[in-house]
């Protein structure tokens, strides 16, 4: 783990300090695993999961999906000679669309354009609906750190310099 000081709402360093790829995928490991834990520990007590809880968590676990993606890309694409800025833009430009995600204007709209009788069909709507906009959020965060990686650290890092876990996670 890196001891970096990291933005707390993107996980991105602070402006004008250079991301190295590892402290990234280390920092969104922590933040998948921390939110993890606080899940099982609320539903081990019997409490409830709020909303934002649960968006946290399902925002964590894309971003460290993603950049594991990444390092998994470096090490196995191209037959493990990719530089880690190549595979860092290919997923930029992989990531970018879901900022357009196609997100239904109103739930309330949505239930009477499609006729949503049940309380199940009205939930999976306003669901999917939410995890367009998790999607949003994630790409926007990643898309942000992507942005502070140092070319030249990620370019001389070794392809499997942040790849550790990976193949296990």
């Amino acid at each position: 783990m890196s001891n970096s000081p990291q933005h707390p709402a993107t996980g991105a360093p602070p402006e004008g300090v250079p991301a190295s790829l590892e402290a990234i995928i280390d920092q969104a490991r922590h933040t998948r695993q921390h939110h993890l834990d606080d899940i099982v520990r609320r539903l081990g007590r019997g409490e409830r999961l709020t909303a934002e809880q649960i968006y946290d968590t399902l925002c964590a676990q894309t971003l460290c999906t993603w950049w594991l993606l990444v390092a998994r890309h470096i090490e196995h694409a191209d037959g493990g000679r990719l530089l880690p800025a190549q595979a860092v833009a290919r997923f930029v430009s992989w990531i970018t669309p879901y900022l357009d995600d196609p997100i239904s204007s109103d739930p309330g709209t949505v239930q009477r354009a499609l006729g949503l009788s049940s309380e199940h069909e009205l939930a999976l709507a306003h669901l999917d609906r939410s995890l367009a906009l998790i999607r949003q959020g994630a790409a926007r965060i990643f898309l942000t750190q992507a942005e502070t990686l140092a070319p030249a650290r990620s370019a001389e890092q070794s392809p499997s310099a942040s790849t550790g876990q990976e193949a296990t996670a």
